[in-house]
């Protein structure tokens, strides 16, 4: 049941993210030509900043869900119908922050955007990103609960058709209609639409669930002030980590960096939407696996978390190996060579992503377990080595110096999640799994380095660009299946690609 429902997950997923990032290409392309850099600037530093003052949310979402697993395997009712209530009513609160930190937050635009020709501009964009973030915690809490049941893919359908619905009106407001308050504003309609159709769905999937009445003495007693006071400092460097770059270079480099910097995030961005869709639908999974004790029959738990941690090696390599092939000639035919940013940023960039996939998975483990005070300081570590190393590395090496910055400081997010994960579930296999990272790091470099060299032998224009990803799509995946699908690792791989294949042909 749980691999149908992770299965089920992936393809609702992956159907509707794709026919989103080309609406989302589209409307990037005319965002950035028909209302120039400063307002596609202002946009993207906006956004970021909000990245930052979703710290107010304490990471009460990632507690509260670790906790909902646990019950959920057990089917206690009123223990789950208690947590969806003390959620509903943390994130009202988390609400109500917000709106103040964007109040204290709308005195330091000036100096982030220093190059930004109307202030003024950057004030209405500001405005209206207050009022979607804040109509989005009011209203999104019902969706905790499809995630943690493996049904994500109900709200993936609802999202899909106001996405749709979103892109195509902001395509008509920019070509025929080209207002700036309208093309973001109109976001904020769908985006509550969507939330109200989900909260409506909700009551008839779980009727069993009901409102039940909390105080913050509840809050104490569940020991969720105890977790979040820990996760807050996750959260933190989590946000510095994702937003930094974006108001670094907005401080240092002016708003025509900026909104070049934010061609490559779009994409990455897109790229990291479908990404994360594939691992959510094992994330579930493996909250359940957690706490569902029989699930630890055999050592079936480790030959599972060897093959999902093999996984997210494969899909990490496959996504660094494709920036680093695929970026260049992409950005030049979507918005022209003059907009495309150094080599060295895409060699980083692609580095980074890297790192972040190839641990996707261990961090999935490390987010149900909790013990957020174990790896605390390892995240303190990791907010304050971006922001140190991204100014003192911008003068010397501009844009990538910044992007260098984030990479240290993933790694020792990386570092930390791994001592928490060995410490409280994978007991006495440290050692092995630095080994095994190891060799991941030196195939990885025969990937890039030989799909690169094959790329660089193409022509340009859009056929050299459909070979290039010809080449990417084959290339490193064949590599890696020869130098992993044979080892212990892959055993767990092995079996589910088996039985999947059986359910194929025999149907």
């Amino acid at each position: 049941m749980r691999t149908q429902k992770t299965i089920l997950n992936l393809v609702y997923a992956l159907g509707s993210s794709l026919l989103l990032m080309l609406l989302g290409f589209a409307t990037r392309r005319l965002l950035v030509f028909n209302f120039g850099n400063d307002i596609t600037a202002a946009s993207q530093v906006v956004d970021k900043l909000f990245n930052f003052f979703s710290i107010a949310e304490f990471g009460v979402g990632s507690v509260i869900s670790y906790r909902l697993y646990e019950q959920i395997a057990a089917k206690d009712t009123e223990k789950i119908s208690k947590y969806m209530s003390m959620y509903k009513w943390a994130y009202r609160a988390v609400g109500v922050v917000i709106c103040v930190l964007a109040g204290i937050g709308a005195l330091a635009l000036p100096w982030i955007m220093p190059g930004v020709a109307s202030i003024q501009t950057a004030y209405t964009v500001y405005l209206l990103n207050t009022i979607s973030t804040l109509s989005g915690y009011f209203l999104v809490t019902r969706r905790l609960m499809y995630t943690c049941t493996q049904q994500g893919y109900l709200c993936t359908r609802i999202d899909f058709c106001f996405n749709i619905a979103n892109y195509l009106a902001r395509i008509a407001i920019a070509l025929w209609l080209p207002n700036y308050i309208l093309y973001f504003g109109v976001s904020i309609l769908f985006n509550t639409g969507a939330n109200l159709v989900v909260a409506a769905r909700y009551k008839k999937d779980f009727p069993e669930l009901h409102e039940v009445k909390v105080t913050l003495r509840d809050f104490k007693d569940l020991g969720i002030f105890h977790d979040l006071k820990y996760y807050l400092v996750h959260r933190l460097s989590n946000t510095i980590y994702g937003s930094s770059d974006t108001i670094v270079t907005s401080r240092m480099a002016g708003s025509a960096m900026t909104a070049n910097l934010g061609n490559y995030t779009t994409v990455s961005d897109s790229a990291t939407n479908i990404g994360n869709k594939i691992m959510d639908s094992f994330a579930a999974a493996i909250g359940n696996i957690v706490y569902d004790k029989s699930a630890t029959a055999n050592a079936h738990d480790k030959q599972v978390f060897w093959g999902l941690d093999l996984f997210s090696y494969f899909f990490g390599s496959f996504v660094a190996t494709a920036y680093l092939c695929l970026f260049q000639p992409f950005i030049s035919l979507w918005m022209g060579s003059d907009r495309l940013l150094p080599l060295g940023f895409v060699i980083v960039f692609s580095l980074n992503e890297y790192v972040g996939w190839n641990h996707r998975m261990l961090g999935s483990y490390r987010a149900v377990l909790g013990h957020f005070e174990q790896d605390q300081w390892f995240m303190v570590a990791s907010a304050a080595t971006n922001l140190i190393l991204s100014f003192a590395l911008f003068p010397a090496f501009g844009i990538t110096g910044i992007v260098a910055a984030t990479v240290v400081a993933h790694c020792i997010m990386w570092v930390g999640r791994g001592i928490v994960v060995c410490r409280q579930y994978m007991r006495g296999s440290g050692w092995r799994y630095l080994r095994v990272q190891a060799v991941h790091l030196v195939t990885l470099v025969v990937l890039m380095a030989g799909s690169y060299r094959v790329c660089a032998l193409l022509p340009g224009g859009i056929l050299g660009l459909l070979g290039r990803a010809v080449v990417v799509c084959i290339l490193p995946n064949v590599l890696n299946l020869a130098f992993y699908i044979w080892t212990s690792d892959a055993a767990y791989l092995r079996t589910q690609a088996g039985r999947l294949w059986q359910k194929i042909t025999h149907r």
